[in-house]
């Protein structure tokens, strides 16, 4: 036997080397995208791979004695297991944000000042607004912020609130909380938007003047989107789970550590 092929380690050494190697890389890619919002899938992808390279190494190494390689090998298992987790509950709570809100009866896109000019889906608008990168409807930065009048039906409940990215509010209960049968909107962060339950089940759409309920109940009528893109000062009349009509307003705009802040009110239909 010569001494380079002393030298050499077994294959099989050199084998878990690479798989371990492999599944740390993996392990850490999928840690830095859940830390930095990245992509989802990618998130799920490099989680799995992770996990599957540790166990597929545990199960080579039935019956061999306790190394401490061995425990590398779980901790790979245990945070490739919760990245994938975590990827998997942002897919099955999270809508489709990058994906544009149909308008319900091909409506086109509006902004605020077109919604207040009475722009329908039968008139003759030269230039109808682009949507924003998101896909959702955006609302000017210049839109007035006047305070919300009673009219028509009684008022349900008003506040303001802050919502973290992900979470769900209930106007007429002022209650944030996860997903449930009640809630009304989610925020979500990566777009800044604001989107109805249920990836834009309900209605909602851009608002520029004094929302009423009256007048936030025929602006739904004209024109209406799941999902709209949040900005400072812009209002935002909604449907809500029960059938009342609300507005929102966008008081603060999310910085790196704090939510978005938004006033509300809520009236009865």
């Amino acid at each position: 036997m010569t001494g380079s092929e002393t030298a050499d380690p077994p294959p099989r050494t050199r084998e878990t080397v690479l798989f371990t190697g492999l599944g740390v890389i993996a392990d850490t890619a999928a840690v830095a995208q859940l830390v930095t919002s990245g992509s989802v899938t990618g998130i799920l992808v490099t989680g799995l791979l992770a996990a599957l390279l540790g166990f597929v190494l545990l199960l080579r190494r039935l019956g061999e004695p306790l190394r401490v390689g061995d425990l590398l090998l779980a901790l790979l298992i245990a945070v490739g297991s919760g990245t994938a987790g975590a990827a998997m509950d942002r897919l099955l709570t999270t809508p489709a944000s990058g994906v544009a809100a149909a308008p319900v009866n091909g409506a086109l896109s509006v902004t605020p000042s077109q919604a207040a000019d009475g722009v329908t889906p039968g008139d003759d608008a030269t230039s109808p607004a682009s949507p924003s990168p998101s896909g959702t409807t955006r609302a000017s930065a210049s839109t007035p912020t006047p305070s919300p009048t009673v009219s028509g039906g009684g008022v349900i409940n008003k506040g303001e609130v802050t919502l973290a990215d992900h979470d769900y509010l209930d106007l007429e209960s002022g209650v944030v909380s996860e997903v449930n049968a009640t809630v009304d909107i989610l925020y979500d962060a990566p777009y800044t938007d604001i989107w109805t339950k249920g990836g834009g089940e309900l209605w909602i759409t851009p608002f520029a003047g004094t929302p009423t309920m009256t007048a936030c109940d025929e602006q739904l009528r004209r024109r209406h989107y799941g999902s709209v893109g949040a900005e400072k000062n812009a209002w935002f009349c909604l449907e809500t789970t029960e059938q009342n009509i609300g507005a929102v307003r966008v008081v603060e705009m999310p910085t790196r550590d704090e939510g978005i802040v938004l006033s509300y009110i809520v009236w009865r239909r």
